[in-house]
């Protein structure tokens, strides 16, 4: 998936509103998919297609939630950077730091 699949937000928040709205976004998603085990159904939740049509100015976000409480960005980081530091062999926890560690190393943690 690509960026170009999800809606863009004409209307973007504040800088200040930002992170409050990524933290609404993100904690929707986490309740109403809670028991989903397919990754597939968590990345085509609304919130979560929200979260990505925010674009660049919430990967610092997503990447300290991955350091609060690791969870599955990582479609919404490739759609959103258009990268994907993380290897077919890595496993979750791998992955994750892979992630936290491709932003400390551009910046953005």
């Amino acid at each position: 998936m690509t960026r170009a699949d999800y809606p863009q937000s004409d209307s973007l928040p504040q800088e200040a509103d930002l992170e409050k709205t990524f933290l609404e976004l993100a904690e929707q998603w986490r309740y109403d998919t809670e028991m989903l085990s397919s990754i597939t159904k968590k990345s085509n939740h609304p919130a979560y297609k929200k979260i990505i049509s925010m674009g660049q100015a919430v990967v610092p976000l997503i990447l300290r939630e991955f350091e609060r409480y690791p969870d599955h960005w990582f479609v919404a980081l490739v759609a959103i950077t258009g990268e994907n530091p993380v290897s077919r062999e890595d496993n979750f926890k791998q992955a994750v730091e892979v992630w936290l560690q491709w932003g400390r190393d551009k910046g953005l943690i």
